[in-house]
């Protein structure tokens, strides 16, 4: 019976030498469903957002989506958030050869590395490839996408992408510019009602939120105080979630980030 409740079926089978069937029927007959591994040991969740979600997701096992959503859940902030800012000497290198090789001059990811230059605009290594100026940059939004194309000989497509990165609306454009105050709202409620509040596309709202790195809404999470904090010092993770009624895994990543704070 203490095995049924403990371990799993193949576990058992191997371990008491029954077949997996003979277990597999006696757990069903007593009723005692299977138990199921926890993955998301306080270990794992000190990972969330210092490596990326897939990379995490082969390591644990589990898909890249059930990572995702459980850094969503906790609040922990992508990767690309917290890893150290690009300089301008290393966005000049983007272009000049395979991402890998960039990379591994640079000491980041291949996909760091990809992702950046894919911001920036920057074709894969392309020696060909033009640099913006800031007089090019002073053309966009005043003119037309398609005559400033004309004018700096580029294509329509690069300078549609230099615009959008640079946050600069497109001439004509009905779209009005982001004030501090709505920005105050992005991640306080779930983004198809602040849509319907700021009277702003869904989408726009979504992009707004994700640019500045906030997470979603999410009504289910909690919010610690320090009164709840001084309970570290004291109990366990378990017994923190059952008095707060919290998920354990909340209750992980709140101590690593404690004890985080107490070694910088």
């Amino acid at each position: 019976m203490d095995l049924l409740n403990r371990l799993r079926n193949h576990e058992i089978a191997k371990r008491t030498g029954r077949s997996h069937s003979a277990v597999a029927h006696k757990r069903s007959r007593l009723g005692i469903p299977s138990p199921i591994p926890n993955r998301w040991t306080s270990e794992v969740i000190a990972l969330l957002g210092r490596r990326p979600d897939a990379e995490i997701a082969r390591l644990v096992g589990v898909t890249y989506k059930a990572v995702h959503g459980m850094r969503k859940h906790l609040g922990v902030p992508y990767l690309a958030q917290v890893v150290r800012p690009w300089t301008k000497a290393e966005d000049k290198l983007l272009g000049t050869g395979p991402d890998e090789v960039i990379a591994q001059k640079l000491n980041r990811t291949k996909y760091s590395v990809s992702s950046r230059r894919e911001k920036l605009g920057i074709p894969a290594n392309n020696p060909n490839y033009r640099r913006w100026t800031k007089r090019e940059d002073r053309l966009l939004g005043r003119f037309p996408d398609e005559e400033v194309a004309r004018r700096l000989k580029r294509s329509l497509e690069s300078i549609h992408h230099r615009r959008v990165n640079l946050g600069i609306f497109k001439l004509g454009s009905t779209q009005r510019p982001w004030t501090s105050e709505e920005e105050a709202l992005l991640g306080t409620m779930r983004d198809e009602q602040l849509a319907r509040r700021l009277n702003r596309s869904i989408m726009g709202v979504k992009l707004r939120r994700q640019r500045k790195g906030i997470a979603v809404f999410s009504p289910r999470r909690h919010w610690w105080t320090a009164e709840e904090d001084m309970l570290f010092s004291k109990l366990t993770d378990v017994r923190i979630a059952r008095r707060l009624n919290v998920t354990l895994a909340s209750v992980s990543c709140r101590r690593w980030r404690l004890e985080g704070k107490a070694g910088s």
